[in-house]
């Protein structure tokens, strides 16, 4: 009916009354704070608070199994060692890192420690329990950030692998076009003799042509000047001697 567990607890009960069942329901809330007020219970026993009694509904029927009130004895520690030991080889409980297996029964087991100290003293079954869910909420808030860590490696992986395969496409799209802007340049200095031969013929050839109009106008220029001189008239008069 009740699944199997470290801690010791009485014999399975059934609620008769409705009254049973919040009172139980009841105690389960206050078993969550991490300081439970175990000042003004009445009637209720203050281990039922720190250790909450299981709970089924089966059949329509609410039933309930609280934590036992029996002292323990050195015995009652030797089995619980064997008894957790025994659990671990049996559920397969992993031995390094987060495992929920193992993280459960060594809560059991330090449940049923808290149970065996508040029967001898319960100030300090109290004490335990603080310290019970201290160690909880520390390590939930290691799970936290363990897993916040886990998911912002696992996101800068994916991010890198994406940059890292963007900048692969980009050097090979750069290699695609050094390869084209090389065949220019090759192409290029293979037209660079023929230019060359082309513009020192241009270069002949108008130096040439500049040649021939030059001798062109000197000689129309000494032309010119032979016809101006041949239409000047020099008269050199020679006077007599006295």
């Amino acid at each position: 009916m009740f699944p199997s567990t470290l801690v010791k607890y009485g014999s399975p009960q059934k609620a008769a009354h409705r009254a049973s069942k919040t009172a139980i329901e009841e105690n389960l809330k206050k078993s969550k704070e991490m300081v439970p007020d175990l000042e003004n219970l009445g009637n209720e026993n203050p281990l039922d608070i720190l250790i909450p009694p299981m709970v089924i509904e089966e059949d329509d029927q609410f039933w309930y199994q609280k934590v036992s009130k029996a002292p323990a004895t050195s015995s009652d520690l030797l089995h619980l060692q064997e008894k957790l030991d025994a659990e671990l080889l049996k559920r397969e409980a992993r031995e390094i890192g987060l495992c929920p297996i193992r993280s459960e029964l060594y809560d059991q087991c330090f449940e049923e420690l808290i149970r065996q100290e508040f029967m001898v003293c319960p100030e300090r079954g109290r004490l335990l329990r603080m310290v019970y869910t201290e160690k909880k909420l520390s390590l939930s808030a290691g799970i936290g950030c363990y897993e916040s860590a886990l998911a912002y490696g696992i996101n800068k992986r994916l991010t890198s692998t994406q940059e890292v395969a963007r900048q692969k496409t980009e050097l090979t799209n750069f290699q695609l076009k050094i390869g084209e802007l090389d065949e220019t340049r090759q192409d290029l200095e293979a037209k660079v003799p023929k230019v060359k031969e082309t513009c020192d013929e241009q270069e002949a050839a108008l130096n040439k042509k500049c040649d021939d109009e030059e001798a062109k106008l000197m000689e129309k220029n000494e032309d010119l000047l032979n016809r101006m001189l041949e239409c000047i008239e020099v008269d050199i008069h020679v006077e007599p001697a006295k």
